[in-house]
């Protein structure tokens, strides 16, 4: 028992350190996303968004941490979301504007 709380307490301090931004945006290089908006739940960890693919009308849907920092209120229903596979940023298109949002890492944007 008592090594189990030792490494739980060991395991709380490491994960306090900043994490590699170097190490971790990779992840998120093959992710490649192109939906029309329909249900959208946004908050500071999550982007949830169902949707459809305009050229085939087929159900899309995108479930990833926040690492854009995008809005609740930003999107919405018929918002075409585009994050291009090798790129970090993500773009929303609207009707009458793109909205180009950078990835965050420790709270800074990172190219």
């Amino acid at each position: 028992m008592k090594t189990f709380l030792y490494i739980i307490i060991i395991s709380i301090m490491f994960s306090c350190e900043k994490s590699d931004c170097n190490s971790y945006k990779p992840a998120f290089y093959p992710d490649e996303y192109y939906l029309i908006a329909k249900e959208i739940n946004i908050d500071e960890v999550w982007i949830k968004i169902e949707g459809s693919a305009p050229v085939t009308n087929e159900k899309e849907s995108i479930m990833v941490h926040n690492n854009w920092i995008v809005n609740s209120n930003e999107v919405e229903r018929g918002d075409t979301i585009v994050k291009k596979k090798g790129e970090l940023a993500l773009y929303i298109h609207k009707k009458n504007a793109i909205i180009m949002h950078d990835w965050y890492c420790n709270g800074s944007p990172y190219k």
